[in-house]
């Protein structure tokens, strides 16, 4: 297949639907994250740092008083990746959709 291919990292439908959510935002808060996607605290720090190791997220920890806040987004380079990602998926979809015979 020509044009973009499939990214390993975002071929995992959780890691996809985490990156689509920061992909909206500036910053997110961890937990608006975490209710979007569905996870549970542990499930997502794991699937943060597996997308951070590879540059596609930053994160930012501050506290207020003594409770900390955890911050996330989208790096410029996972933004990209994403983007190519849809467009493989989009050329995936536009050839199951073309009939290979008629009356099929």
């Amino acid at each position: 297949m020509s044009g973009p291919e499939l990214d390993r990292l975002l071929s995992d439908p959780t890691r996809l639907a985490v990156m689509s959510v920061l992909s909206a935002a500036e910053w997110c808060e961890f937990a608006y994250l975490r209710d979007e996607v569905a996870l549970s605290d542990s499930a997502l720090s794991k699937q943060l740092t597996t997308l951070r190791k590879d540059g596609y997220i930053e994160q930012q920890r501050t506290y207020s008083g003594r409770i900390p806040k955890t911050t996330v987004r989208a790096t410029d380079h996972g933004l990209r990746c994403l983007r190519a990602h849809a467009q493989a998926l989009r050329a995936i979809v536009d050839r199951a959709g073309t009939p290979l015979h008629e009356g099929s």
